[in-house]
């Protein structure tokens, strides 16, 4: 330590040890700290679970444990085994918004959550309720940030399951669908969308691929 306070006690004695944390321990748990945040970064990358496709569910409903393990599941019978484990996993989240009094700053924060997966380019379908698929397409620039259902699907869906903005279909209802009625949603007020894919990271076409195969499934459609 090139810099000194007062007189240094006897090195490794109880004094010394007194007399560097008294005047070092900064010293010391600056670097301890960005070391162990490090270690941790380093560990979540090498141990992040490989999905082959991202979905996000956003809206009013909370699916319960048993049904967050079981979609997953049921949405994997439609998407490849993309990085070679011969696994197929699909990572499906939920964004619960609340809207009652009290819940502004929470439902702020969840929103910003949503758009903040945008921003991620790994998750390219979502499925939003009525409320929120409104408020999404409320905004300005969609050509920028969804497909049109006329670019992905395989057969348009009829004129009543689509969601339009400026005359075009962005959306698809998921009512009565029996998909998911088979993966037990409630899907009487269900839309989904085909978020446009600018990733340039590995495996990004094939996770949009795959998101294309489990869109059109979804919506009635079979991709071979």
């Amino acid at each position: 330590m090139a810099e000194k306070y007062g007189v240094v006690p006897k090195k490794f004695t109880l004094a010394w040890f007194d007399y560097v944390w008294t005047y070092y321990k900064w010293h010391i748990l600056i670097p301890l700290v960005i070391l162990l945040f490090t270690l941790v970064t380093v560990y979540q990358c090498t141990h992040r679970t490989p999905y082959d496709i991202e979905v996000i569910y956003a809206g009013h409903t909370v699916f319960t444990d048993n049904q967050m393990k079981e979609i997953p599941l049921g949405m994997a019978k439609y998407c490849d085994d993309i990085n070679g484990d011969d696994k197929t996993l699909v990572s499906f989240d939920q964004i619960n918004f609340r809207d009652v009094p009290g819940s502004e700053e929470l439902d702020y924060n969840l929103q910003m959550k949503l758009d903040l997966q945008f921003q991620r380019n790994k998750s390219f379908l979502f499925i939003f309720d009525k409320d929120e698929m409104d408020l999404m397409l409320a905004r300005e620039h969609e050509d920028m940030i969804y497909y049109p259902v006329s670019e992905w699907a395989k057969d348009m869906p009829s004129d009543d399951k689509l969601y339009t903005k400026n005359g075009i279909a962005y959306g698809v209802s998921l009512a009565d669908n029996e998909v998911i009625k088979s993966l037990g949603i409630k899907s009487q007020d269900l839309y989904l969308v085909v978020r446009i894919n600018y990733s340039d990271e590995p495996d990004a076409d094939k996770k949009y691929a795959n998101a294309i195969k489990l869109a059109n499934a979804l919506v009635g459609n079979v991709v071979e």
